[in-house]
């Protein structure tokens, strides 16, 4: 009966333009013959019609390139109306950042963390799930749908369960990205399902070069996007106004940032004027992030439904399939606010324990990539301690004879002209003016060409 009835659609949609230049009969005889499912022909065909009317009306002194049109989209492949359903594997979409595939669904927390994807239609649909830290108030989780390139969206997570879709004004092949804005301290994500009216989605391309970010919340975009009379909100975090991702960009590069806001080397800001051990970013560099609790710096749980999960107990070990041919380290301003708040007597002893911490970490990271580079910079927001990273380095590469270690100094914001962001942070013209000193330094010392046609100013 249902197929009758298609039959039927066909028919009427083919005498209503009988009058047109077009044998829809022979038309209609090789479409059946390409395409099994009489339904999507059905839809597709009077879809085509009704675009054919609407192209006479308006050129109807022209009616022969409204025929081409036609021609061109019937001769397009059929589409079902129903969407197709993929999981988030590696298979599907590219993996931004760091991210566990586990029980059918991808979970990610860190900035800039998300997917990427292609496929050739008009809608998709991808289904999110958020930990209660991700969709509590007052800072839920902020995040950003990129379609062909552009904002397609751009929102804080408000409720456990989320369907973002994305429609286009065409059919044609597109590409989607869905990009964590805000820090782990903020909550964790779930993709659990990706939807499109396409047969398959694949993941863009790998980049030909890779970097990995490690800091604090300057690296994290904290109070980017606010002034200097805010305090920290989500909605003000973006990690794709930051330095980091400005410099992956300007050299088409992959990143992956590695961040949490108040982390350090050794201890971040003292309340009790002893160190905050969790606070420690080499402790956690292996894990997949880090949670928040109800109290600053301590570490927390990332609750769904089906139970209780903890960022810094997953550990993160995909090492070889994401190879950075670069590493920026931009720690230490943390470490200079806790030499602030202990006791000066204590100062000298502790300063030596952070600069054998630095270089404990430098030999961690050679231990997991062997052939990267490490550039290790620090100053935006003060420059306290300069002399004992560069100590540090030194060390490290004196007793290593590691000639793949470089450093250099950012210059501090400059706040007569630009201001600040929350709590004094960077703002979005700050962070910019420390993309252009990396991305000089990287050129200067790699010799990597930065794409001229990628503009990173505002």
């Amino acid at each position: 009966m249902k197929l009758n009835f298609y039959f039927l659609i066909l028919t009427v949609c083919s005498t209503v333009l009988a009058f047109n230049p077009i044998d829809f009969n022979k038309l209609n005889s090789e479409i059946f013959k390409k395409i099994d499912n009489a339904k999507c022909k059905a839809h597709q065909l009077l879809k085509c019609q009704i675009e054919y009317n609407h192209c006479v009306l308006k050129n109807i002194f022209n009616v022969r390139s409204c025929i081409e049109d036609f021609r061109s989209c019937i001769e397009d492949e059929c589409q079902s109306e129903d969407l197709n359903s993929f999981e988030p594997t590696k298979d599907n979409v590219k993996y931004l950042g760091r991210a566990n595939y586990q029980d059918d669904y991808l979970w990610f927390a860190l900035t800039g963390t998300g997917i990427e994807y292609t496929f050739t239609g008009k809608k998709t649909v991808i289904k999110v799930t958020a930990d209660t830290h991700a969709y509590s108030e007052p800072d839920p989780a902020h995040i950003a749908i990129y379609a062909d390139g552009e904002i397609y969206e751009k929102t804080l997570i408000t409720q456990k369960e989320t369907d973002f879709t994305v429609i286009f004004d065409k059919k044609g092949k597109h590409t989607v990205a869905f990009i964590k804005l805000s820090e782990s301290l903020k909550g964790s994500l779930r993709i659990t399902e990706i939807k499109a009216d396409s047969n398959k989605i694949k993941p863009t391309p790998e980049k030909k070069k890779k970097i990995e970010f490690i800091g604090d919340s300057i690296t994290c975009g904290y109070g980017v996007d606010g002034t200097e009379a805010d305090t920290f909100s989500s909605a003000t975090e973006d990690g794709t106004k930051t330095y980091a991702y400005l410099t992956a960009k300007k050299f088409d590069a992959d990143y992956s940032i590695v961040a949490y806001s108040g982390f350090a080397i050794l201890s971040a800001v003292s309340f009790t004027g002893e160190r905050t051990p969790d606070t420690a970013l080499p402790v956690f560099y292996d894990k997949l992030g880090v949670a928040a609790g109800d109290i600053m710096f301590t570490l927390g749980n990332n609750e769904f439904d089906d139970g209780t999960y903890e960022l810094h107990d997953t550990v993160w070990d995909d090492y070889g399939t994401y190879s950075p041919d670069l590493i920026v380290i931009n720690l230490g301003t943390n470490d200079s606010f806790y030499f602030y708040t202990i006791d000066p007597s204590n100062v000298p002893g502790e300063t030596e324990v952070f600069v054998q911490k630095y270089e404990d970490f430098l030999a961690q990271l050679r231990a997991v990539y062997p052939n990267t580079e490490i550039l290790c910079t620090y100053g935006s927001m003060g420059q306290y301690i300069i002399s004992d990273i560069e100590r540090a380095i030194n060390n490290y590469i004196n007793n290593t004879g590691d000639s793949h270690v470089h450093y250099f100094w950012l210059n501090e914001q400059n706040y007569e002209e630009n201001g600040y962001g929350a709590d004094t942070h960077p703002n979005v013209q700050s962070q910019i003016d420390s993309a252009h000193e990396l991305i000089d330094e990287i050129e200067r010392l790699y010799g990597w060409r930065p794409d001229p046609s990628v503009d990173i100013d505002e």
